[in-house]
């Protein structure tokens, strides 16, 4: 994984390029937060070109440069699965978002379940917001990644969370696994345990995340103040992330 840094820094240098080089910048900005363990301000803008835009880069910087420019692209479109593997992270928290999150909740308390290795957490925790943060940890065992914690993960499946926390303002996961139905239990847990707290999922619509079945059963809350959490939210890349609120029917 160092190699994708210094191969993107690599083709930053030989192809001088104002706005190449304004998404290196970027990456390498996300990267020096992340190693050290602390969220970004705000969520970055997207990264990598659309091909009509690789066909513009390609012109003015020099047909001679294709190759190049095509692996660079590559590189900039790569940075979510660079930051899985390097880091055991999938979605990537700002501190922006977590604070109209608490402001638009009034959030006091937190509790973040399947939590991987808590980056919500402790974007949470930044912005004043107690965060407890919960994780089978089955995933770990077998992950490189596995245990390098943004802070403490409580070793607890979600269910068993939901009901043991059921007091907390609200719970929130993050890129529920797209089999299996372990986001549909959360979601009776969450009607039978806790009953004033708000859910939040964060995932990717008929997508990367959540079962199929989630999709076609869930009802989600569309107002002005999801609309402003989603703006602060903008997906970097081709994933089509969003933050869903579930209406408790």
């Amino acid at each position: 994984m160092t190699k994708f840094l210094q191969r993107l820094n690599q083709l930053d240098k030989e192809l001088n390029n104002d706005r190449i080089h304004k998404q290196v910048s970027e990456i390498n900005n996300i990267v020096a937060y992340v190693d050290k363990k602390v969220p970004i301000e705000e969520a970055p803008e997207h990264l990598g070109f659309y091909p009509d835009e690789v066909e513009e880069l390609i012109y003015s910087i020099g047909v001679d440069k294709k190759a190049q420019i095509n692996a660079m692209n590559h590189l900039l479109n790569s940075v979510r699965q660079f930051l899985s593997l390097k880091y055991g992270i999938w979605s990537l928290p700002n501190l922006k978002t977590a604070k109209l999150i608490s402001e638009t909740f009034n959030v006091k308390s937190v509790l973040e379940i399947m939590a991987g290795n808590a980056y919500w957490s402790k974007t949470f925790q930044e912005v004043g917001v107690e965060a407890i943060a919960t994780d089978s940890l089955e995933w770990a065992k077998t992950s490189t990644t596995g245990r390098d914690y943004f802070t403490k993960v409580e070793d607890l499946d979600a269910v068993s969370a939901i009901k043991r926390y059921r007091d907390i303002d609200l719970i929130i996961c993050s890129w529920s696994p797209n089999f299996g139905h372990s986001d549909l239990d959360v979601v009776n847990a969450w009607k039978d345990y806790s009953h004033h707290s708000k859910l939040l999922f964060i995932g990717e619509k008929e997508g990367a995340t959540n079962s199929p079945e989630f999709w076609q059963q869930m009802n989600f809350v569309s107002s002005k103040e999801m609309k402003k959490i989603n703006h602060s939210f903008e997906s970097y890349d081709f994933i089509d992330e969003k933050v869903y609120e579930i209406e408790k029917i």
